[in-house]
């Protein structure tokens, strides 16, 4: 028997009237007015329509699609434990930080929802996206008004509880003309936890609007995670985005950002430290679609046992994105002979006139002559490994704006460094 607060589904079935009913169900209780709950339905069957993603697709060369479905877990209408706390200044200022489900009744944000909710996946919707818009329950809204600047980073944490469960998470930040703010999201789980967690969050960037956005996971063995992010910036709009990818049991994620306006600026940079069995799969689809935009991403992975990454960058400059500047770099250490990463840039410009384009990739294992000299130091191997470790990642680390923001990182880092 199904466990209250879940129904069981199966990616193989049609869209039945019992799954219809459970998805409506949760629409009532967000309150949702109607057009969302047709809109969630159309989502399901388009969910179930969509064929699983080729395993030849540059996306799902190295992720098996099968392990995001629904075969074998349950719709969850239970709560998640997020924790939304803002300060009464920010409030002052007119920033608005909601449970995603209560965006609906925000009337004074009614155009500007109406204008971004689900609209960038509706440019490019695939068979996950279309589930994560046909199930959410939890998440969060941001709004940030124009030429509103805070200093001290918002954070914000969720933390997924369950088992044999999807868990579907949306995030939806705005941010209007010259307003600055950064954002952590701490993303965790029970130890016990042994769900699937479906996370789609959508960013938009007004003119000359500043982002930092602070991503940490830190599931447990049991989680698989996939998480689709999408960004579109404006003139002169600057998104930092830090993805810090520690935990689970399998974890994707797949990143696009449009540079839309002139001298739109997005800067990633990806720390990821993997052990035991772990997955990680990154990509990043950079699309410069207006001239002067600027690009920079960093992302360094350090793996052991028989873990394994595989990052994949997509960089697209238009033909009219003239004077455009990208580079990426990812750099890979490998502790054990078992572990294994795989990196594929993707160019595509379709200008000669760019300040720059460039790419930069390593795989290496780990320097033996390194690790022998700091135990004849005293050492013993762990302790040498961990500051081998510390060393690789930092350069990547001391490019995040803010000493806070990046002493965070390191914390993150070294908690984890100790259970190595």
């Amino acid at each position: 028997m199904p466990k209250q607060g879940t129904i069981p589904i199966s990616p193989t079935n049609s869209a039945t009237a019992e799954i219809k009913n459970i998805i409506s169900d949760i629409s009532k209780q967000n309150e949702e007015p109607a057009c969302i709950n047709d809109h969630r339905i159309s989502m399901y069957e388009s969910y179930v329509k969509e064929p699983l993603p080729s395993r030849v697709s540059h996306l799902w060369r190295y992720s098996d699609p099968k392990w995001f479905e629904l075969e074998n877990n349950r719709i969850s209408i239970n709560p998640v434990s997020i924790s939304l706390n803002i300060a009464e200044d920010y409030v002052k200022k007119g920033i608005i930080l909601a449970p995603i489900k209560d965006v609906f009744k925000l009337q004074e944000m009614r155009e500007q929802v109406k204008n971004t909710f689900s609209q960038q996946i509706k440019k490019s919707p695939d068979k996950f996206s279309c589930l994560n818009d046909a199930t959410w329950k939890t998440g969060y809204f941001l709004y940030v008004p124009k030429d509103v600047r805070v200093v001290e980073p918002l954070s914000i944490s969720v933390n997924y509880s369950g088992s044999d469960e999807l868990i579907s998470t949306k995030i939806l930040i705005i941010l209007d003309e010259g307003a600055d703010i950064s954002v952590i999201d701490d993303i965790t789980s029970d130890a016990k936890a042994s769900i699937l967690v479906n996370l789609l969050s959508e960013v938009y960037l007004a003119e000359n609007s500043k982002l930092t956005y602070l991503n940490f996971q830190t599931n447990g063995d049991g989680v698989i995670q996939h998480c689709i992010q999408r960004a579109e910036l404006k003139k002169n709009a600057e998104l930092t985005n830090l993805i810090v990818a520690l935990g689970g049991k399998i974890s994707k994620t797949d990143i696009g950002v449009d540079l839309v306006g002139e001298n739109a600026t997005v800067s990633t940079y990806g720390i990821v430290l993997g052990d035991k069995s772990q997955k990680f799969d990154h990509h990043t689809t950079i699309n410069h679609d207006a001239s002067h935009t600027n690009s920079t991403l960093n992302f360094r992975v350090a793996l052991k046992d028989k873990s394994t990454s595989a990052y994949t960058g997509n960089l697209n400059i238009a033909h009219h994105a003239v004077k455009s500047d990208a580079i990426q770099e990812n750099r890979n250490l490998l502790l054990s002979e078992s572990a294994k990463a795989e990196s594929i840039p993707e160019l595509e410009i379709l200008t000669n006139d760019v300040i720059r384009c460039s790419h930069g990739v390593t795989v290496g294992q780990v320097d033996k002559d390194q690790i022998f000299y700091l135990m004849s130091r005293g050492l013993n191997q762990k302790e040498a490994e961990r500051i081998i470790i510390e060393g690789f990642l930092e350069p990547t680390i001391s490019r995040v704006p803010g000493d806070k923001l990046a002493e965070q990182i390191r914390q993150k880092v070294n908690k984890k460094l100790e259970n190595l």
